[in-house]
């Protein structure tokens, strides 16, 4: 039987093998798709991650310039920290990142960021489900982070198109509210 550890392995390598041209023309039409939910969504405080090139992530920094010109008044971004927690800064002038162990973007100085403030989280994934369950990179970093603030909106943001059902879940996983893909954009229960 395979497992999450196998499925998150084999749509990470997936994912590393998108073409250039691929990879790019994904990411353009996502952008698109983005620009107009933040415009339906209008969120006043966004957490985003900042994108591991490495590992072909959707690129973030085109949507936080697209989240700016659409008026989100404050967005925050998260340092690993051990024990599997995260600390939260406000992206701003003041932030100033550099690549942790991982080749994640991380603020070495910055804001303190309130995460209750936040309306809205882009959370990382590997691979969603139709059900809005996704595969991360196994740490458990953002479902700790998201039941710290249960309100919040969370969108899932994919290069590439749900599974039928991820059959692994568990009581600590937390689910998304919705997934933007390039393809479609979707919206969970």
């Amino acid at each position: 039987m395979i497992d999450k550890n196998t499925l998150r392995k084999a749509y990470l390598r997936k994912r590393r093998l998108l073409a250039e041209e691929e990879f790019t023309r994904r990411n353009q039409l996502l952008q698109s798709r983005f620009e107009r939910f933040v415009e339906e969504n209008v969120p006043k405080a966004v957490h985003t991650f900042l994108s591991i090139e490495k590992q072909a992530e959707v690129s973030t920094f085109p949507l936080i310039a697209i989240m700016k010109e659409a008026g989100v008044e404050k967005i925050a971004i998260s340092k690993s920290l051990p024990a599997g927690e995260l600390s939260h800064y406000w992206l701003n002038e003041k932030a100033v990142l550099k690549n942790n162990k991982w080749g994640i973007p991380e603020p070495v100085e910055g804001m303190a960021a309130d995460i209750h403030e936040l309306n809205m989280v882009l959370v990382p994934l590997i691979s969603f489900d139709k059900a809005g369950h996704r595969i991360g990179y196994g740490k458990g970093y953002y479902d700790r982070f998201l039941s710290k603030i249960p309100n919040v909106i969370t969108v899932g943001l994919s290069l590439s198109p749900p599974l039928d059902s991820i059959p692994f879940t568990g009581e600590l996983d937390v689910a998304l509210n919705y997934c933007i893909t390039p393809f479609a954009t979707y919206r969970f229960q």
